[in-house]
């Protein structure tokens, strides 16, 4: 049986940390591919750029081991991670799929709309700084699904964020920019003028 990762996030743009995250943990956990899941345009988030844009630049980062899947694109509603989980597994339904989140996501779990629906699925924690079991411990839901929740220590990788990127375009900070972004990315950003003037 094929295992794969899904790891969601709004690449905005996607940085070197991105892929460095996906490669070591499909190394870690032995998968044989991650998707990159971005959402789509429905998303509230500060200089978000149209979801065809971010989905071209994780397409031009594409590996053996790292894929792109637009299920939550072009989506009419926002959609909740229980949304999001049955749709791929819908799709992936005969794999072994694992979800990957961030470790504040983990945290903020137990608090999403259908929780114990989303904790029916495989889960991959990316930790900076906290450990796993400090942030199961004393939560009902995590400790009773704790078998399905996997860490992946992150404290070793660049912490590349794309805030920090789009502040390096705006400033010209090249030296920034060429540690931060894959070529084909920044190519991408300077063809199509994206984030000029952004914060």
């Amino acid at each position: 049986m094929k295992k794969y990762g899904f790891f969601g996030g709004s690449f905005n743009p996607p940085t070197i940390a991105h892929e460095r995250l996906a490669e070591e943990i499909a190394d870690k956990f032995k998968l044989d591919k991650v998707y990159f899941v971005p959402v789509g345009n429905y998303y509230e988030k500060t200089d978000l750029i149209d979801e065809n844009k971010r989905l071209d630049m994780l397409k031009s980062i594409k590996t053996d081991k790292i894929d792109v899947l637009d299920i939550e694109l072009n989506s009419k509603k926002k959609l909740l991670a229980v949304d999001a989980f049955e749709l791929i597994n819908n799709s992936f339904s005969s794999s072994e799929n694992y979800f990957i989140l961030g470790g504040d996501n983990l945290e903020k779990l137990p608090n999403w709309e259908n929780a114990t629906k989303c904790l029916n699925n495989n889960i991959i924690a990316i930790q900076r700084g906290k450990n796993l079991a400090s942030i199961i411990a004393g939560n009902k839901l995590l400790e009773e699904n704790k078998n399905k929740i996997f860490e992946f220590n992150a404290n070793k990788l660049y912490n590349y964020s794309s805030t920090e990127v789009r502040k390096a375009i705006k400033n010209g900070n090249m030296e920034t920019l060429n540690k931060m972004l894959n070529k084909n990315v920044y190519f991408y950003i300077e063809e199509n003028n994206l984030y000029k003037g952004k914060e």
